[in-house]
């Protein structure tokens, strides 16, 4: 029998283990760089790069589309007479005075109409809105119907210094002060001055005046009161 060549297996596993951890004791008390990576062939292959690579660097920018300058939008003031709308009374608080206005355009023969109403007044509409710089604004009214005196039977009293005031549509109100009077034949009056450009916020009232000519049906003259405002200085 072959009993005695054979080696007991306890042993032999015994003596394996003890050469096996002795090897592993002595790899792990290494540091890495004292245990470089072994070599395996057929493991260790050519690194593939998984990216696409950049294209070349270019020395030119691309500029930005040029700008324009853009001036912008501004909203002009608006005139502030033509913001508080139509004038819609007069007061003259010396003569008595307090009066719807009207408004008026001329006559076929030239002259500025009248207003419809014996107690109102009327704003000429071709003029300047009172209190506007540019142009004089007037107004109009009758010295007298049928029935009496009218509106401006008393104009003819007014003096240098004298006040007067109009209310526009939104309420505002502007005060006016008497610098003279004139009076025209009916056929002379100036209505380029009356109501001429001027840079001055000129507010001009006029009515009739004079003797009644029967063949006419007219009074012979015109009165007019220039009055300028007040805060105009």
């Amino acid at each position: 029998m072959n009993h005695v060549l054979e080696r007991p297996p306890t042993l032999l596993t015994a003596a394996a283990c003890a050469v096996a951890a002795g090897v592993i004791a002595a790899a792990c008390s290494r540091s890495p760089a004292q245990a470089p990576e072994p070599e395996y062939r057929g493991v260790r292959v050519a690194l593939v790069p998984t990216f696409t690579d950049l294209p070349p660097p270019s020395a030119t920018i691309t500029p930005l589309p040029s700008v324009t300058a853009t001036a912008y939008y501004t909203t002009p003031t608006p005139d502030r007479f033509e913001a508080a709308g139509l004038p819609v009374r007069l007061e003259i608080p010396a003569i008595g005075v307090n009066a719807t206005i009207e408004q008026v355009g001329t006559l076929p023969n030239g002259a500025i109409d009248v207003p419809k109403i014996p107690d109102n007044v009327a704003w000429y509409v071709e003029s300047a809105l009172p209190g506007q710089a540019g142009k004089s604004s007037v107004i109009s009214g009758h010295l007298d119907s049928p029935y009496g005196p009218a509106v401006f039977y008393k104009l003819r009293m007014l003096v240098p210094g004298d006040e007067l005031a109009v209310t526009f549509e939104n309420r505002e109100r502007h005060v006016f002060v008497v610098e003279g009077k004139e009076r025209y034949f009916y056929e002379d009056v100036p209505l380029d001055k009356v109501s001429s450009s001027t840079p001055r916020r000129m507010l001009n009232l006029i009515t009739c005046d004079g003797a009644w000519d029967r063949g006419q049906a007219n009074y012979q003259q015109r009165l007019v009161v220039y009055t300028r405002l007040k805060e105009s200085g």
